[in-house]
């Protein structure tokens, strides 16, 4: 039965990271900006650490287990699994900076990287220094090993987020109201990822313990669909789409007659061309969004392509 059970959170843990990568890269093929590029490149490294730093550790103590392996041992070697995918974790550390620029549309500044580069190694130092050279007298490190990890590694990612939030929640505010618009939706969507940072650390002391550890895995995979999911719905709001400089419009029609677009769909692709989000679209030729996402999916299919960025280079000759 635990067996079973382990199998089926894997599973949905697997299905959250595989589907919010793809989201994520969705983002990518719609807008062609360094804020999505960034964020993306976040996605994956944090995915592919929890499915390497969290799964393996839990895994590897159900393997252990069932070998009757020594306790010590044990928690020891789960231990070891999370600390060496912590390189892995630190480079989703590195795109959240980047990103936090990115949505201030600022140059990253380096002295902020070395920082955190400087600390994190630090941080790792002392770990190293506490469980290997210190002496251990009364087995407190031994008997806290667990504990020891999470917090060091939950430390580390509390300096991230300080340095995120700094970056990409600046006080002062766009004389713009386009742009103060634009700030107020970054500035909530950083906050939900600052938020489902404190949601998985919170859950993380759950984690030794059958069935708890289910619950800290799929809350920890979890996490990070909340902020994914806000920014989806308010994309077109803080990004305008990728858009073509003015194809030549005999090289479009070409396009149009080899690969037989109706004049609806050649409505849809010039005004995607254009810049238009799928809402604005919709709005222009008085049809529905979900009309034009499924002339979207058409006309994807008819000239072999798979996102916005591909289909303006295809029609731009």
């Amino acid at each position: 039965m635990t067996s079973l059970i382990l199998i089926v959170a894997f599973i949905l843990c697997l299905a959250m990271a595989v589907g919010a990568i793809l989201i994520g890269y969705q983002f990518t093929t719609t807008y062609n900006a360094a804020f999505h590029r960034h964020y993306f490149y976040y996605l994956v490294a944090f995915y592919v650490f929890a499915v390497y730093g969290l799964w393996g550790q839990i895994l590897g103590r159900a393997l252990l287990a069932t070998l009757e392996a020594n306790a010590g041992l044990a928690e020891t070697m789960a231990s070891f699994v999370s600390v060496l995918g912590v390189p892995i974790l630190f480079v989703s550390w590195l795109m959240l900076i980047h990103l936090a620029y990115a949505m201030v549309e600022s140059s990253v500044r380096q002295g902020w990287i070395a920082l955190h580069a400087v600390i994190f190694v630090l941080l790792l130092l002392g770990a190293w220094i506490a469980f290997s050279v210190a002496p251990d007298e009364f087995g407190f490190v031994s008997a806290h090993l667990r504990y020891i990890v999470v917090l060091v590694m939950v430390a580390l990612e509390s300096l991230c987020f300080v340095g995120f939030l700094i970056i990409a929640v600046p006080a002062e505010q766009p004389a713009n109201e386009e742009r103060r618009a634009r700030q107020r939706l970054l500035r909530r969507f950083a906050w939900l990822l600052a938020g489902a940072f404190a949601l998985r650390s919170a859950s993380l002391p759950l984690a030794f313990a059958f069935p708890w550890v289910v619950v800290t895995a799929l809350v920890y995979f979890g996490s990070n669909l909340i902020p994914l999911f806000y920014l989806r719905a308010n994309a077109d709001r803080i990004l305008q789409p990728v858009r073509a400089e003015l194809p030549p419009d005999e090289n479009m029609i070409r396009v149009f007659e080899a690969c037989g677009i109706t004049k609806r769909e050649r409505q849809i692709v010039r005004e995607i061309c254009s810049g238009k989000t799928n809402q604005q679209i919709a709005d222009a030729l008085f049809i529905s969004l979900q009309t034009v996402k499924d002339h979207t999916h058409r006309i994807y299919s008819k000239i072999g392509v798979s996102s916005r960025i591909q289909l303006v280079q295809k029609v731009s000759g």
